[in-house]
């Protein structure tokens, strides 16, 4: 009888305290496609990407043109001569690795700094969803994270790690609890 009574007590207390947690869902992607800022984003990182596009088509299309002069003509030159068109095709097609790829992180870093304040603005109004609907968690089913929770209120991770025996890092004043993948995630 007594452990019937433990084990009621233990129930009705566990269902009491999850009654208690409210927990919301958001699909990311949706939300910040259905941004204006995004779409000028996508705008202008489409516009940056045309005008490096065109430096590259120049790059290629002098590639192009001096390996056919080599193809054509390459029997007919003299062997020196010869080498330095081998040469400067050569340097042409390194030069063209190496703008493709500062490009491609150019426009990585372009974009990151476009998507900065679309992020803390989608943040922002998670975060205000989140408080006026007592949403204890919210989870993002488009990036399988969890964009917002309470900060310190639920964490088991030092409980774990003593758990374990995992080396434990105190956090610095102010850092938070974790960090998500895109869409920044950071809470409060």
């Amino acid at each position: 009888m007594r452990k019937l009574l433990v084990m009621f007590a233990t129930a009705f207390v566990f269902f009491t305290a999850n009654a208690q947690q409210k927990i919301g869902h958001v699909n990311s992607a949706e939300v910040l496609q259905a941004m204006p800022e995004f779409k000028q984003m996508q705008d202008a990182l489409e516009k940056k990407k045309g005008e490096y596009t065109k430096v590259l088509e120049a790059m290629y299309k002098e590639y192009e043109t001096k390996t056919r002069d080599i193809q054509d003509n390459g029997k007919s030159m003299m062997e020196s001569i010869l080498e330095v068109k081998y040469k400067e095709v050569q340097d042409l097609q390194q030069r063209i690795q190496d703008f493709e790829g500062k490009v491609q992180a150019e426009l990585e870093k372009y974009q990151g700094d476009l998507m900065r304040p679309i992020n803390d603005k989608y943040i922002k109004g998670l975060q205000a969803v989140a408080k006026e609907g007592g949403y204890t968690y919210i989870l993002d089913i488009a990036a399988g994270s969890v964009p917002y929770f309470p900060e310190n209120e639920f964490d088991v991770t030092a409980t774990l790690k003593t758990k374990i025996g995992a080396t434990i890092v105190p956090k610095p004043a102010g850092a938070p609890g974790t960090t998500a993948p895109k869409p920044a995630t950071a809470p409060k």
